[in-house]
């Protein structure tokens, strides 16, 4: 093959790809994508000391840990484990404290209908350690909720079935015309960018958060230096603790200003318009 024949077909090819993930992005505003994942995130915990998160994935590209690197506990943060079903649905999230086997909490989730998701908690003993992945013996107590979603896959209502003769709606909610969960903080508003959590799915269904754009802060007397890579995605995020504390990125405990998160994306590089 001629040189200038095999360049001008890798062009193409190039472009196209390109335009087929921005016309997927832009045609499905709702829908998680796997161009990028997210690899690190660093915060400031509440004891006044950085942490590092790292992530890993599987061969299906969905999360198997996220890990401190933290030689101490900070309160509220503990690393996590992620199992998955033969249908390649999130089975098991279980999380530890930093840098032990020992599960503190233990989410296990079943699905008897497409729509509905069943979550039933289990609260160990932390000191319980032992094993070479995350089990415990003694359960300190449990919960039971569930999951109701819309045609989009969305969590739309929470309810509690501790009493399961009398289920309780714990929250409903609703996303507006640009797919941005609707907020009753008038204080916040949505980006134009691409929210983190769109990378993966299992991220979203954890942390309840479909949204297609970011969080910020809705003063126009308040710079708020989000950066954002060449897809949209940010690199650094504003820390929004004291407005809504369900939004901190991945759970983790953090009183710096922003969070910091690194990606590792496969696809042609940017621009592309989310």
């Amino acid at each position: 093959m001629k040189p200038l024949l095999f360049l001008a077909i890798i062009i193409l090819f190039t472009a196209t790809s390109c335009r087929k993930v921005c016309d997927f992005i832009r045609d499905h505003p709702d829908a998680h994508d796997s161009l990028c994942r997210v690899t690190k995130f660093y915060v400031t915990n509440i004891l006044g000391t950085p942490d590092t998160f790292y992530l890993t994935y599987n061969t299906k590209g969905d999360p198997v840990s996220m890990l401190s690197t933290s030689h101490q506990d900070a309160p509220g943060n503990l690393d996590q484990y992620y199992r998955y079903d033969r249908f390649g649905r999130l089975s098991d999230n279980m999380l530890t404290f930093i840098k032990e086997f020992g599960a503190v909490f233990w989410h296990k989730y079943a699905y008897p209908r497409k729509d509905y998701i069943l979550d039933t908690l289990l609260v160990y003993q932390g000191d319980d350690v032992r094993g070479p992945s995350p089990n415990a013996a003694a359960i300190g107590g449990y919960g039971l909720k569930a999951y109701s979603l819309d045609a989009h896959d969305r969590i739309v209502k929470i309810w509690s079935l501790n009493d399961p003769h009398h289920p309780q709606l714990m929250e409903e909610i609703k996303y507006d015309a640009n797919g941005n969960k609707i907020q009753s903080d008038s204080a916040l508003k949505y980006d134009d960018k691409v929210n983190p959590y769109r990378t993966n799915k299992v991220w979203q269904f954890l942390y309840n958060d479909y949204s297609r754009n970011n969080l910020i802060l809705n003063d126009p007397f308040v710079y708020v230096n989000n950066i954002y890579n060449e897809f949209g995605l940010p690199t650094q995020l504003v820390n929004l603790e004291n407005h809504n504390p369900n939004i901190l990125l991945f759970g983790s405990t953090n009183i710096a200003p922003y969070i910091h998160i690194t990606y590792a994306c496969s696809a042609p590089k940017g621009p592309i318009n989310y």
